[in-house]
């Protein structure tokens, strides 16, 4: 029994906890934000803003393929979505992984409805842990858009 007793305390410790980062990230808590201007000049300053924070471009694809919007059938104008690479810090005690979701909607009165949806998963040896909030990075992304526009 004491034998056994160290073999167990290091799988108890080993864990196994598999990661699934979704690529398409659902509107659990999504940012957003109204741009006034041109519909690609927006998403040229919104692909710059996410390089510029270190966030490679992975794919982009329509909204449609993943949603249905909200009055889908009255949204006249552009939509895009744009998935972001996943990025990956590791600790000591596990590792932390993080993804975004940018979503382009053209609004009719000239303006670019940029919405960000971001998710953090912490996975300890044991369990993972979802985030899907980042306040201040976020400010700062619509910040920099702005400034990018003017």
């Amino acid at each position: 029994m004491k034998r056994l007793l160290p073999l167990f305390l290091v799988f108890l410790l080993a864990g196994c906890a598999s990661v699934n980062v979704p690529n398409y990230i659902q509107d659990k808590h999504p940012y957003k934000k109204s741009f006034y201007g041109n519909f690609d000049d927006i998403l040229d300053a919104t692909k710059k803003t996410l390089e510029e924070y270190g966030w490679r471009i992975a794919s982009t694809s329509a909204p449609s393929v993943f949603e249905r919007a909200e009055g889908s059938e009255h949204t006249p104008g552009q939509q895009i979505l744009l998935f972001t690479e996943l990025k990956q810090t590791s600790f000591f005690v596990g590792t932390k992984y993080s993804r975004i979701n940018v979503y382009l909607r053209e609004g009719t009165d000239n303006s670019t409805e940029v919405e960000i949806r971001y998710v953090t998963v912490n996975s300890m040896s044991v369990k993972n842990f979802y985030k899907y909030r980042s306040d201040h990075f976020v400010e700062r992304v619509f910040k920099r858009i702005d400034q990018l526009l003017k």
